[in-house]
């Protein structure tokens, strides 16, 4: 900096280096300094005290009139907008979405957050980087929103403290997991699909869901195979070869364990019968280690994996203003 110059600090304590500054102004490098925030408050010794060409006061923030004025006049106007129109602004623990954005969202917001709650668990190395990919109509929507959805269900169980649209996107930056967006809005198989890519340090793991009607999150591929699945309750995920008798088998050992499976979807990776195929179960129950011992034994399976998301309709906290 020049010399003369003059510094100011009313924003937090430790932006300066007190040290710094009385060495500073010793030297005459600095014209004057003026602090109303400390490395350590209250106050006790600042080594600035008493110096010539310094002004300390206070901490005083928001003690002036004319603040006090303006925060009460801020929290009426925030208490309207939440009353009248149902906006939130401002919220510490929940997205400040509009009433408006809010609906056009919701499905696909659902859609992301189970997504990222759906990859978490069926493949549990450790991230480095992150894919979205967004096809059709849904490039017109806020796709930032919707990663930052995604990011939200990835980590959900990953953190102690809570994690929603807020704060999701700067937890993985700060765990160094880059998130990477892309968009084409060409139609495919459905107006609208989300692909998520989780990338580890030896595999990719990828899931691509859309929206049935406005509110029915559903799973249209995993990996290479091409399926259709609910995204809500106890599903078990389950890897296997394409040949006769498999999903015969696994039907009898949930059977005689009174499992009750809801829903079922198979799908293979090519049109010719063989090779590599996931299937995914929806189940009305968790099934007891012993039947998943006797289904990773069934000639053909490889592996089987049980993910659990929230029921049909149940949204987070952040997504149910």
């Amino acid at each position: 900096m020049r010399k003369g110059v003059r510094l100011i600090n009313c924003a937090r304590g430790g932006i300066y280096n007190e040290a710094a500054l009385v060495e500073g102004l010793k030297s005459g490098h600095l014209g004057g300094v003026a602090l109303d925030v400390y490395e350590n408050e209250p106050p006790s010794n600042c080594p600035l005290f008493g110096m010539p060409n310094v002004l300390c006061t206070p901490h005083l923030g928001a003690s002036t009139e004319e603040a006090q004025s303006n925060v009460a006049l801020e929290a009426a106007e925030l208490l309207i907008d939440f009353f009248t129109t149902g906006a939130i602004r401002q919220s510490v623990n929940m997205a400040p979405l509009d009433p408006k954005t809010l609906e056009g969202l919701r499905g696909y917001l659902d859609l992301s957050y189970r997504l990222g709650l759906f990859l978490a668990q069926v493949d549990r190395a450790m991230p480095v980087a992150c894919k979205l990919r967004y096809r059709g109509e849904i490039c017109k929507k806020d796709t930032r929103l919707l990663s930052a959805a995604f990011a939200a269900g990835l980590l959900e169980h990953a953190m102690e403290s809570p994690v929603n649209i807020v704060n999701a996107e700067v937890l993985l930056k700060e765990r160094g997991i880059e998130l990477v967006e892309e968009r084409t809005s060409d139609v495919g198989d459905f107006s609208s699909m989300i692909t998520a890519e989780v990338v580890s340090e030896d595999r990719t793991a990828m899931a691509s869901g859309t929206l049935f009607g406005n509110n029915m999150p559903r799973l249209v591929q995993k990996s290479d195979c091409r399926l259709e699945s609910y995204l809500d309750g106890t599903l078990l995920v389950f890897h296997h070869r394409d040949m006769p008798g498999v999903i015969g088998q696994v039907g009898n050992i949930f059977g005689r364990h009174q499992i009750n499976i809801a829903q079922m979807s198979v799908g293979r990776g090519t049109n010719q019968p063989g090779g590599a195929a996931i299937g995914v179960l929806a189940l009305d129950a968790t099934p007891p280690a012993e039947a998943l011992a006797e289904m990773l034994s069934v000639p053909g399976v490889t592996s089987a994996t049980i993910v659990k998301l929230p029921p049909a309709g149940a949204l987070p906290p952040w997504l149910r203003a």
